[in-house]
C-alpha cells in the first residue's frame, strides 16, 4: 500500500470515527465487494453473503468511534468479517438444530452449561422475534426457521423478492440491535466450542 493511500485511509477512518456518514458511504462502497466475496467463499450462499455485508458494515457503524485507532483497515475488515461469518454459521447450526443432543454429549466443555446458555439464547431470540411487526416476523421465521429463499417467501406471501429482502433486512437489523446487549453472555459459549 502506498503511503498516499495509507494517509487517505487514516483520514477516512478519522472522519468515520467522528460520525461522518459520507466517510461511511465511501468506506462501504470501497470494501463491500471484498467483504461479499470473502463471505461468499466461506458460506457458498449469496443470501448469507449479502447478510454478512450488511451486518459487518452495521457493526462498523455501531463502533465508528473506535475506528481512528485502526492501523490496517483491510486486516480489520477481514477479521470482523471472518468472525461474523463463523458466528453466523454457529448460530444457523443452532437455529436449524444441526447441533444434536449427541454432539452435546460428545463435547469436552460442560454440556449442561452450554445447553442452558443455548436455551437462554433461544428464549431471548424468540422474545425479540415476537416484537417484530407481523409481516417481518412471518418473513424472518420463514427464512430462518423454515430455510426458505427470499424468492420462495415472496411467492408464498404474494409479494416481490425485493419487498421480502427489505423486510428481512429490517428484521435482522432489529433482532441484532435487540440481542447485542446479551451477546457477552453467549460469546463465552462460542469461545469454548
Amino acid at each position: 500500500m502506498s503511503s498516499n493511500s495509507s494517509l487517505d485511509q487514516k483520514k477516512l477512518l478519522l472522519e468515520l470515527s467522528q460520525g461522518s456518514e459520507l466517510a461511511f458511504t465511501k468506506l462501504y462502497n470501497q470494501y463491500k465487494n471484498i467483504v461479499y466475496s470473502t463471505a461468499l467463499k466461506i458460506t457458498k450462499s449469496k443470501t448469507l453473503a449479502e447478510e454478512v455485508v450488511q451486518d459487518v458494515f452495521l457493526k462498523i457503524w455501531q463502533n465508528h468511534e473506535n475506528l481512528a485507532e485502526i492501523t490496517n483497515l483491510e486486516n480489520y475488515l477481514f477479521i470482523i468479517s471472518r468472525n461474523h461469518i463463523f458466528d453466523m454459521i454457529k448460530k444457523i447450526a443452532r437455529e436449524t438444530n444441526l447441533v444434536s443432543d449427541i454432539n452435546y454429549k460428545n463435547t469436552v466443555s460442560d454440556d449442561t452449561d452450554s445447553a442452558i446458555k443455548d436455551d437462554q439464547y433461544n428464549i431471548i431470540l424468540n422474545q425479540i422475534i415476537e416484537q417484530l411487526p407481523p409481516q417481518q416476523q412471518k418473513i424472518y421465521k420463514m427464512a430462518k426457521w423454515d430455510g426458505l429463499s427470499h424468492q420462495k417467501i415472496g411467492e408464498n406471501l404474494g409479494i416481490s423478492t425485493e419487498t421480502v429482502k427489505k423486510h428481512m433486512a429490517q428484521a435482522l437489523k432489529f433482532v441484532r440491535f435487540k440481542i447485542s446487549p446479551y451477546m457477552n453472555l453467549f460469546m463465552s459459549i462460542l469461545l469454548f466450542w
